[in-house]
């Protein structure tokens, strides 16, 4: 053997360990699940469950964990395709695979849209309760028949510091679409204040001129927080 190669430093791949390196099988989310059944698991082990698998480097538990402490339980549903396709770890398959699983959730657990009527704020804050606990702004419309019943519900935009930045278009062009009589805008502050902007009101009252243009009625705007929600009808800036 060459005298060089004997004191040539050995280079050694380094990968992170796997799951199954670290803990007991029962330890592990799927052996978990399959011992005691899915209530035994945390929210950050089911998660672990739907990706399968992690990164290398890193095992699916701790890419789950850093899914969980971006965006919470609560914010799951939430998250768009490319909303999951930005988290680490998360390829497009995983990502289409999440985002088909939570909408299939939706639609199974959420009565139909038609059976939903909205003839006052309260009723309207029931169907967007979740957003109460939304990290991110978000702006929903919700769009009503000639009953007030409700059509659709839609998310307009997610992530913006204000909601001003939104072009009236964005809204208006759902209405069109599903024929909507009156729609009613939401939007929620993660900050937990119920209290109006400045910005919010003038908001409102550009979208109520744009859609009476259109023919379509601005019915209310809430604004939804842990705190509860506020109609900006009931505070007269409609």
């Amino acid at each position: 053997m060459d005298s060089t190669d004997s004191n040539r430093p050995h280079l050694v791949s380094v990968r992170g360990p796997r799951l199954a390196d670290l803990e007991p099988a029962i330890a592990r989310p799927r052996e978990k699940m399959l011992k005691y059944g899915a209530r035994a698991l945390t929210s950050t082990e089911l998660l672990a469950v739907v990706l399968g698998s992690g990164v290398e480097g890193e095992n699916v538990l701790r890419v789950a964990e850093d899914i969980m402490r971006r965006h919470g339980a609560e914010g799951l549903p939430l998250l768009t395709l490319d909303g999951w396709r930005s988290s680490r770890g998360i390829g497009k398959v995983k990502a289409c695979q999440l985002t088909a699983a939570f909408e299939l959730a939706r639609r199974i657990l959420v009565r139909p849209a038609s059976e939903f009527r909205v003839g006052s704020p309260r009723e309207a804050y029931e169907l967007v309760r979740d957003l109460k606990r939304a990290r991110k702004e978000h702006l929903v419309a919700l769009y009503l028949d000639a009953q007030n019943f409700l059509i659709e519900r839609e998310t307009i935009s997610i992530g913006s510091l204000n909601t001003t930045r939104t072009h009236p278009r964005e809204i208006l062009q759902p209405a069109i679409l599903h024929s909507a009589l009156s729609f009613v805008l939401v939007h929620n502050h993660p900050s937990g204040s119920l209290e109006p902007s400045r910005d919010d009101l003038d908001f409102t009252r550009s979208i109520a001129r744009a859609a009476e243009l259109m023919g379509v009625g601005l019915a209310d705007h809430l604004i939804v927080s842990p705190r509860g929600y506020v109609s900006l009808k009931e505070r007269g800036a409609l």
